[in-house]
């Protein structure tokens, strides 16, 4: 396997002679180089398979633990290296304070390099490898995006609709996406100030905190995150910065209901890209139901959803209607998912009065149905993701010493069974430690930011303790310790160990920044 890096450096010496130790070395492959501190996201987002970004110190007029400080909290998922003059305990200490794996400097052999790369990189891949098993899980949050065929079909009260039967069970995020007309606020009896587009800006560095400090609570129970009261704010919108909202929303809420409007841009695009159900909302009236047909035939075209990944809802329907589910169907060239009735004067009247929420009627049962269907069952506890990775790789283990050496004598089987269980016990645990090790860290640096944006006072380590447990979950949040002081903020995460009676604590410190 190849590890890919990327080197960034102002020094004309530096990048030629890291340029050639690189090249000579078979398994690292140097994608490119970047003068200019600046350009460093940049470049990871043309390069997002980069395994180790090196970083000079002297990047940037010497601040270059600055810059792996601010690219390593967007991307805790990247092994930084530090480049230095000389590699000792205090450029190590600082190294690792700024959030870097491991030193360099500018002298190391071709092995040196090698080694440490090769070690930062092995580190990568079991922390990618955990968060990927910990999608697999199930634990990352359902997203489904809801569109309108055309304006006027319901869609933004279908979306909400179905958030507002979720509550009870999950945690639900609310997002109004249709960025020019969008106005799920004003049906909620909301006023906001903040929108989905002022995460723009900040789409690289997205946290559980910037969504909640950017959100709105409902009564019911839904999170609203809304559309600008400004529609030509919609434009500022990019399909990258939506991508980094639907990732964001995934591991904030169990369920995340999008409202996407009914016309398309790069942006909307990018929230049906990523989505897991899609839903078309239509009326049965002909305008909008050939407003449908175009619409799932657009979304081919431009390769954003697949016609038969397009769940139809029918919105407003009554047994009085000409146009009954099945001549809808022919219609739209697609089968009708569901259906909502007509929900009447009361159900006009309650959008009027901002209480569709709280109100209750035929249309918020078919929506709760459709919704239940279409999110699935609550999940009951998903096993813990690093244990189904290790579990995962005892039994490929274990399949493979049933095929080996079938013929060998009775004595030495058992050995050699022994030898390879306790080895892949050790790697688990490793891997187990280390995800600790990774949280921690992400947690103690939330809990400094905190300490850092206000004075301190009586109130202080009560909030950089919750800021920096919110980054955890599950057991590792159950068994954690934060301890907070004017100076630094210590997060101690107890690992699950296969051993009994062995405690293995990873304890990471994080020094206080104060902003002025």
């Amino acid at each position: 396997m190849t590890t890919k890096v990327l080197l960034a450096s102002a020094d004309e010496r530096t990048l030629e002679r890291l340029s050639q130790v690189l090249a000579e070395a078979d398994a690292i492959e140097l994608v490119q180089v970047v003068r200019e501190a600046a350009n460093v996201e940049d470049a990871l987002t043309r390069h997002p398979d980069v395994d180790v970004l090196v970083v000079d110190e002297l990047i940037d007029s010497g601040r270059g633990l600055g810059v792996a400080r601010t690219v390593g909290a967007a991307n805790p998922l990247l092994g930084i290296v530090m480049l230095v003059d000389q590699a000792g305990p205090e450029q190590f200490a600082a190294a690792m304070e700024s959030g870097a794996r491991s030193v360099l400097s500018r002298t190391s052999s071709l092995a040196e390099v090698v080694s440490r790369l090769e070690s930062v990189a092995h580190w990568v891949g079991a922390a990618r490898s955990a968060v990927s098993a910990d999608a697999r899980s199930g634990r990352a949050g359902r997203v489904v995006a809801v569109a309108g065929a055309k304006g006027g079909v319901g869609a933004s009260a279908v979306a909400l609709l179905m958030a507002q039967s979720l509550v009870s069970s999950r945690t639900v995020g609310l997002v109004d996406f249709d960025l020019q007309s969008g106005d799920l606020a004003a049906y909620l009896g909301v006023h906001t100030r903040r929108s989905v587009v002022d995460l723009v800006d900040i789409a690289g560095e997205m946290t559980g905190r910037i969504l909640r400090e950017t959100s709105y609570d409902v009564p019911g129970g839904i999170r609203l995150l809304s559309a600008p009261n400004d529609g030509e704010r919609g434009e500022e919108m990019t399909a990258r910065a939506a991508r980094s909202v639907v990732n964001a929303l995934r591991y904030q809420y169990e369920v995340s209901i999008i409202d996407v409007g009914s016309h398309l841009t790069e942006a909307t695009a990018a929230v049906l890209e990523e989505a897991d159900v899609a839903v078309l909302v239509v009326t049965p009236d002909l305008p909008a139901l050939r407003a449908a047909r175009r619409t799932l035939a657009m979304w081919e075209r431009l390769v954003v959803r697949q016609r038969s990944a397009v769940r139809v809802l029918l919105n407003r329907q009554h047994r009085r209607n000409e146009v009954t589910e099945s001549l809808a169907a022919k219609i739209v060239e697609s089968r009708v998912d569901a259906t909502v009735p007509d929900g009447g004067s009361p159900f006009e009247s309650a959008m009027n009065t901002a209480s569709v929420a709280a109100a209750s009627g035929p249309a918020h049962t078919a929506a709760a149905k459709f919704a239940a269907a279409v999110v699935g069952p609550v999940d009951d506890g998903p096993v813990d993701a690093v244990e189904e990775a290790y579990a995962e790789v005892a039994g490929r283990g274990r399949r493979r010493a049933r095929g080996n050496d079938a013929g060998q004598s009775a004595v030495e089987l058992p050995v050699a069974f022994a030898v390879a269980l306790m080895v892949l016990l050790l790697a688990g645990q490793g891997l187990v430690w280390g995800t600790g090790y990774l949280l921690a860290r992400n947690a103690a640096h939330e809990g400094a930011r905190t300490v850092g944006l206000q004075a301190w006072g009586p109130s202080t380590p009560g909030a950089a303790r919750a800021d920096a447990l919110d980054e955890l979950s599950g057991r590792w949040r159950s068994a954690a310790t934060v301890d907070v002081s004017p100076s630094d903020v210590t997060v101690h995460v107890v690992a699950p160990t296969v051993v009994p009676g062995v405690r293995l604590t990873s304890s990471v410190s994080a020094p206080v920044q104060r902003e002025h």
